[in-house]
């Protein structure tokens, strides 16, 4: 692959892939932090007591912490966000054929332990749509995972989100370590299969009938 990192973005030329893919490879000792994820992360928790901090490290990545011990029922949720879409062709994605792929390079302190890729836009009301889970079982163990969408409906003007969360984890402390997490227009036709093993999360249910 050849490509310019300029500002997180990488621009590219490869087949199956459009210009302007989003890459963010942490290599800075901090994080580019921005509440409502335009400019940097985003980082947040809800359904329970769980907080959440994004911080860079020495070591060329980034580590999401979270503190659950505070909270009671473990039904919390947390996660980081960024916008993709600057620089994006999004008149390439609203052709027949293209869609987004979403990958991330991961570990966590413990395992096994769940995580899940979603891509959105400012007008999406189905969260649970464009959204994979993905089975980590083992800890301090890097993975990487992958996410691509089917029918993402996008128009050009829009502005895209991509984000990683970790649900119902447990009641103690937590550490998700992030060393790459790109997300790429691509062929599906050509772009190949996802990493991991990709889990549709509420997947629909069989007639019993």
């Amino acid at each position: 692959m050849k490509g310019i990192l300029l500002a997180g973005l990488l621009v590219v030329s490869v087949a199956g892939l459009a210009d302007g893919q989003f890459l963010e490879t942490f290599d800075e000792s901090e994080v580019q932090i921005d509440p409502i994820g335009i400019d940097g992360w985003s980082f947040f928790t809800g359904d329970g007591k769980a907080t959440i901090d994004l911080r860079g490290t020495d070591d060329g990545h980034a580590s999401i912490l979270v503190d659950a011990t505070n909270d009671r029922r473990n039904i919390w949720w947390a996660l980081i966000k960024h916008r993709v879409s600057e620089g994006m062709d999004l008149d390439q994605l609203a052709r027949p054929g293209w869609e987004l792929r979403v990958e991330a390079r991961i570990r966590t302190s413990h395992a096994p332990r769940r995580v899940n890729l979603h891509l959105n836009t400012q007008r999406t009301t189905d969260f649970h749509s464009h959204l994979m889970e993905f089975d980590l079982p083992e800890e301090e163990r890097w993975y990487t995972i992958s996410m691509t969408t089917r029918g993402f409906l996008v128009q050009p003007g829009d502005t895209v989100f991509a984000q990683m969360a970790l649900m119902d984890w447990g009641l103690g402390r937590y550490r998700v370590d992030v060393d790459e997490f790109r997300v790429d227009v691509v062929e599906a036709a050509v772009a190949g299969p996802d990493l991991g093993e990709p889990l549709p999360y509420h997947p629909p249910i069989a007639d019993a009938n």
